[in-house]
């Protein structure tokens, strides 16, 4: 999974170009980090792994402790370089067994024409800061009590959705299920605004070596094409995009690269058929005249 991953990032220019094939590639890769790394293999990372490190290395760390789960080590590991590269956006759009759930269960709702709910900009901008509130909370609640600071951290829907399955006291399952319900009107409507484990990944993604995320002059003035259809709204109007926000979903890139959807590529491909239909047409060879 992860090696398809890496495939997926470092060859994303050939792959966006298929837009079919790309979004049939992601669907199907989400179905199997919801159903197999998540549901079977119960591999979900949580902010309480964030707050167990970070106490951790305050209280005497040891590898040993982190080596109980080789899945879960593996997973932290490869989000560790891919924070270096990408930032948060691998895990959490594409690693995340419950992101996957919101995801696909946003996808069902599409289809069967549930309305969708866009959250205007200015709302938007001041919701998404509630996760970081979150985090902090809990960290500061870990620098106290980890233990304490694990049932708060219940914030997050992981242990019941994935880890459980849905099988748990009733109010658990209430509180889940009213998330992925609100997701159904709202795309990853937890990512965007709750998401501590997100919070805790964007602060060290800022520092990623690489921006790998092309944009054009055009973009946010004239063009607001990717700002309007940015599932979880990380571009900002004027055409940067977020990276504390972005999932790294890549739909951005699809319009990037484009030429029937992008307005830049559109003009620039409108401009070529112009002159190719103004260009004098060859003249033909004259009757009778030697080859």
């Amino acid at each position: 999974m992860l090696a398809v991953l890496t495939f997926i990032f470092f060859f994303q220019d050939i792959l966006l170009k298929r837009e079919k094939l790309f979004d049939r590639i992601r669907l199907a890769y989400l179905v199997v980090v919801l159903v197999w790394l998540g549901w079977v293999a119960q591999a979900q990372l949580s902010v309480v792994n964030v707050l167990t490190f970070t106490t951790a290395l305050r209280t005497g760390f040891q590898w040993s402790y982190f080596l109980v789960d080789p899945l879960i080590f593996i997973l932290w590991s490869s989000v560790a370089a891919a924070l270096l590269f990408w930032g948060r956006g691998p895990f959490c759009g594409w690693l995340c067994p419950f992101g996957a759930l919101q995801e696909l269960s946003n996808r069902a709702a599409k289809a069967m024409k549930v309305p969708q709910l866009k959250i205007p900009w200015r709302v938007h901008e001041r919701l998404w800061p509630i996760k970081y509130i979150i985090f902090l909370g809990l960290f500061g609640v870990s620098l106290g009590s980890l233990a304490y600071a694990e049932i708060l951290a219940e914030v997050e829907p992981f242990k019941t959705a994935i880890v459980l399955r849905f099988v748990r006291d009733w109010w658990f399952v209430a509180f889940a299920l009213a998330l992925v319900a609100a997701g159904l009107f709202v795309e990853r409507f937890f990512c965007r605004y709750l998401c501590p484990l997100g919070a805790a990944l964007a602060i060290p993604g800022r520092i990623r070596m690489f921006d790998w995320l092309k944009r054009y002059r055009e973009c946010g003035n004239p063009c607001m094409r990717c700002f309007k259809e940015c599932p979880v709204e990380a571009i900002h109007p004027e055409g940067h995009i977020n990276p504390n926000e972005c999932i790294s979903c890549l739909h951005c890139q699809v319009l990037y690269l484009h030429d029937q959807k992008c307005p830049v590529l559109i003009q620039r491909r409108l401009k070529r058929e112009r002159r190719s239909a103004m260009a004098p047409a060859p003249l033909a060879p004259e009757a009778g005249s030697s080859a």
